[in-house]
């Protein structure tokens, strides 16, 4: 969709979308479409087209991130910080330090799908059945824990290197393989995602790689030309791919 998002997501039913995954404006550039959305009319219409256990999960920069929380925090859950890599902010680097992280804030109303992409080959660990733990602040816990695995629970800061291959479409273009990793984390396949400010459409472009629905609205006509060809190309590459049986999907 082209257009402004808060009349443009008025055009989409009530109770839709599984997921809103978008990297709001920050205020934070002398950029023309880098304006701050009024947090009450978005909450309006974020509330409205999200399904009661939708997550909203909304790339932020402080202090950005702070007016964003309060904003909501009757729905707000917790953070996740995105560490870059690679440092920016070098024409302030003797006055503060290189930024390398951005928030990523998570909210719902209810519990919402949650499927922890977990990281693999650590060391094994060990735990059996039917413990009972005593903790200082907690009490008495059963231990209810059995495996032996590799593999580990994501934490709260994930690191995913800046695409720097494809950062020429939009100055504040996230990577595609983080994208992926949120929708993965808060969708199931077939369902839909919303990103109501698209830029050059890297969430969709996520989407198509991960098998759900997207809806995207750009203001921009020359983000919104990019995001279109972008997401198309995604879709044709994924037809290409071979199926498990050799032949072509």
């Amino acid at each position: 969709m082209l257009g402004d998002c808060l009349e443009r997501m008025k055009e989409i039913k009530s109770g839709t979308v599984d997921m809103i995954l978008c990297d709001l404006p920050y205020g934070t550039t002398q950029c023309k479409w880098d304006v701050i959305i009024p947090f009450e009319q978005l909450w309006a219409e974020y509330n409205r087209v999200i399904k009661e256990d939708g997550a909203i999960v909304l790339f932020g920069a402080e202090p950005f991130s702070s007016h964003l929380r309060l904003s909501n925090l009757q729905h707000f859950k917790y953070d996740i910080i995105w560490d870059k890599v690679k440092g920016v902010g070098f024409l302030n680097a003797k006055k503060q330090p290189l930024r390398n992280h951005e928030i990523v804030s998570v909210f719902y109303k209810k519990q919402c799908t949650y499927n922890p992409q977990k990281t693999t080959g650590h060391n094994l660990k060990k735990s059996s059945r039917g413990k009972h733990l005593q903790t200082d602040v907690y009490g008495q816990m059963k231990n209810d824990y059995v495996y032996s695995s590799s593999e580990r629970y994501p934490r709260s800061i994930q690191v995913f290197s800046t695409d720097t291959q494809n950062s020429s479409f939009h100055p504040t273009q996230k990577p595609v393989a983080l994208c992926e990793y949120l929708i993965r984390t808060y969708t199931n396949e077939g369902e839909t995602v919303l990103d109501n400010t698209m830029g050059s459409g890297t969430t969709g472009v996520a989407c198509v790689n991960t098998g759900r629905h997207f809806i995207g609205i750009e203001q921009e006509e020359k983000y919104f030309l990019v995001a279109q060809e972008r997401i198309a190309l995604a879709g044709a590459e994924k037809d290409r791919q071979p199926d498990l049986f050799g032949g072509v999907a």
